[in-house]
């Protein structure tokens, strides 16, 4: 697991710094910390409103974390009372809709292919089965959801 800052938790990159402390520095807000596609939604609705959003990827805090990274969304200080309150606007029904709760819910928990047995899409909801070790894809929607661990063993257990 990686390491994480003491001022805000994000995990420190390579060199041990903090991604987030450092925009924090160059003036800039924290808005959210999601996946890439939530992120890059955001911030084309807060560019619409005239706003100035950045995004960044954030260093891995666990593994599957390198493979579907994490981003966050800032904006200039200043700006972001207003971005806030426009996103809350604009994802005020879907937070309020249940169906969007579960596919959030989904969203998050994630899908370990190594283990096999049921998994539930986190896109449509589809429950299907996947053998370990292979590469699946949700028949009912075509979400491609990766391929399994391909690490090698740890040879001290030998």
């Amino acid at each position: 697991m990686a390491e994480l800052c003491e001022k805000c938790t994000t995990p420190l990159d390579d060199a041990g710094h903090c991604v987030t402390c450092e925009a924090d520095a160059e003036g800039l807000a924290l808005v959210t910390r999601s996946g890439y596609a939530s992120v890059r939604e955001m911030m084309s609705l807060l560019e619409v409103e005239g706003l100035g959003p950045e995004m960044e990827k954030v260093p891995p805090a666990r593994p599957e974390e390198r493979a579907h990274p994490l981003w966050n969304l800032y904006v200039p200080r200043d700006e972001a009372p207003r971005a806030v309150e426009f996103l809350r606007r604009d994802w005020a029904e879907l937070l309020e809709d249940p169906e969007a709760a579960a596919a959030a819910a989904r969203g998050q928990a994630g899908v370990d292919l190594d283990q096999g047995g049921d998994l539930t899409c986190p896109a449509c909801g589809h429950v299907f089965a996947v053998r370990g070790g292979e590469e699946a894809e949700c028949p009912e929607c075509g979400l491609g959801l990766g391929a399994p661990s391909n690490a090698a063993p740890d040879e001290s257990q030998s």
